[in-house]
């Protein structure tokens, strides 16, 4: 399994509701992708992480290729990476 890190940092003036709508949308989207088990999107009011894990290292690496947000966005997109699962520790 691997996964794709997603760094944003949210515009500023953006209210809350209006970022809450654009990621339902997104996430709705990501669940459709080729690969996907599962994804975790947090945020700290200024910044935002999205832990999405994929089957393989191919439809993590499509994913990630393919990332990139409209000039109208709530976030502006600082950074995609992708890593190999090691361990994860389930509640």
């Amino acid at each position: 399994m691997h996964a794709v890190v997603f760094q944003v940092d949210l515009k500023e003036g953006q209210e809350e509701k209006q970022v809450r709508e654009e990621l339902d949308q997104l996430i709705g989207f990501v669940e459709t992708l080729p690969g996907f088990v599962r994804g975790t999107w947090v945020n700290d009011g200024r910044r935002g992480l999205s832990l999405v894990f994929f089957e393989s290292e191919e439809a993590a690496r499509n994913v990630a290729a393919g990332a990139s947000m409209p000039p109208d966005s709530t976030v502006t997109l600082r950074s995609v990476d992708v890593y190999e699962v090691w361990g994860e520790a389930p509640r």
